[in-house]
């Protein structure tokens, strides 16, 4: 049995459950190739298809009779259905006397991120006799934790981004001392190649002005906006070394071509403060030994960016998972309490983005962007640069 395999099972028990229940059709449910054991790519399969890991017996497999060959591969015993009546049968069969069973699965879908099983499928098996219940926490305690090679493999990628970020700050500051044109999608083209090597799933979001109050705005390689003096100017970058089993680095930082007005020393100061409220929460919760929600952080910058007159403009929640697989967004904790309600805990292992905003429509926005790890040791660690100045580009 895997290692992941192995370490779901060791949950199961501790966490009230009688098993886990990986259900998946047509690629609907990207937990299901995190689990399998080698190799790491599915067979063809356009039926159902689901992973049983009971919590005290070995793991087994359910497939279309026609597609059970390649599933054979896996080394885990399998189960083969052809008709409706057959699939029930083989849920029966692999799941026993299971009845409090985990499922991709979040009631009233509170958590996107982890709720890809189909409403149908739960009422079948809820008419099976079964609870299901939400994987939530189990998905965290297997796919979002890092061994020490993700460990290392981010402060490497974390050195990359923060260097390419000063080198894009100093490249405008240049051009702009020289009288130079230079624009915003020159200097995303100047991120990309200062992180050649590493990877990314998309360019860096570099924004002018009000550009920068789009959380995701993305230059134009047409018709770029030139970044000159008196400008203000977001930069959001990430990489990762190469692979799922990495974790990204991701960070963002603000600049102005000049002397920042109030308001924008205001809105950044708000921000700064949101940002390092979080971390002192955090750091403080763990070294009395209480336990932190998600939400509880995203609550502690939202309140206080509200406080400040700016609510509405926070647009999105303060963090992010940051976890290995194949996507930047991972499947740990999230810090919010806005899109969703992110009730599941910070785990030792595991770790996340900070980054408050605030966005101010054809003006100005301001986002501050770090990264955590949850050290098993010494608990939550800040592993990227912290901005504490506007940098100055002229």
């Amino acid at each position: 049995m895997s290692e992941l395999l192995t370490r779901a099972q060791s949950l199961l028990p501790e966490a009230g459950l009688d098993a886990w229940l990986i259900h998946d059709f047509r690629g609907s449910n990207p937990v299901l190739p995190r689990l399998l054991p080698a190799p790491e790519t599915l067979p063809m399969a356009t039926r159902r298809v689901a992973l049983v890991i009971p919590a005290y017996e070995s793991p087994r497999l359910i497939c279309h009779a026609i597609e059970a060959g390649g599933f054979a591969q896996h080394g885990l015993d399998v189960i083969t259905y052809g008709s409706r009546g057959e699939l029930e049968a083989a849920f029966r069969q692999a799941l026993g006397p299971a009845r409090r069973v985990a499922m991709e699965y979040s009631p009233m879908g509170e958590l996107p991120t982890v709720s890809w099983v189909d409403a149908g499928t739960i009422e079948m098996l809820r008419a099976l006799g079964l609870e299901p219940v939400s994987s939530a926490d189990l998905l965290q305690g297997v796919l979002a934790t890092w061994d020490e090679a993700a460990v290392v493999g981010h402060h490497r990628a974390a050195i990359a981004v923060a260097a390419a970020m000063e080198d894009a700050f100093e490249f405008v500051r240049q051009r702009l001392s020289t009288g130079d044109v230079c624009d915003e999608y020159e200097v995303q083209c100047r991120i990309s190649e200062q992180l050649e090597g590493f990877e990314t799933d998309h360019p860096a979001i570099v924004g002018v002005n009000g550009h920068a109050a789009d959380p995701h705005f993305s230059p134009s390689a047409t018709a770029p906006t030139l970044i000159q003096q008196g400008d203000w100017l977001l930069i959001d970058l990430w990489a990762r070394v190469p692979g799922d089993q990495n974790v990204y680095a991701d960070i963002t930082w603000v600049a102005c071509a000049g002397t920042p007005s109030r308001h924008q020393q205001k809105v950044f100061d708000i921000v700064r403060r949101a940002r390092d409220l979080v971390i002192e929460e955090m750091q403080r919760a763990w070294q009395a030994g209480e336990s932190t929600a998600g939400w509880q952080l995203d609550r502690l910058a939202r309140d206080h960016i509200d406080q400040a007159g700016y609510g509405q403009a926070f647009v999105h929640r303060t963090g992010h998972s940051l976890s290995p697989g194949p996507a930047i967004h991972g499947m740990g904790v999230n810090l919010d309490d806005l899109e969703s309600r992110d009730t599941r805990l910070l785990l030792p292992h595991t770790g996340f983005t900070i980054e408050p905003g605030i966005y101010l429509p054809d003006d100005f926005g301001v986002r501050l962007e770090v990264d955590v790890y949850v050290d098993p040791k010494a608990g939550p660690i800040v592993t990227t640069p912290l901005q504490d100045e506007i940098v100055r580009l002229t």
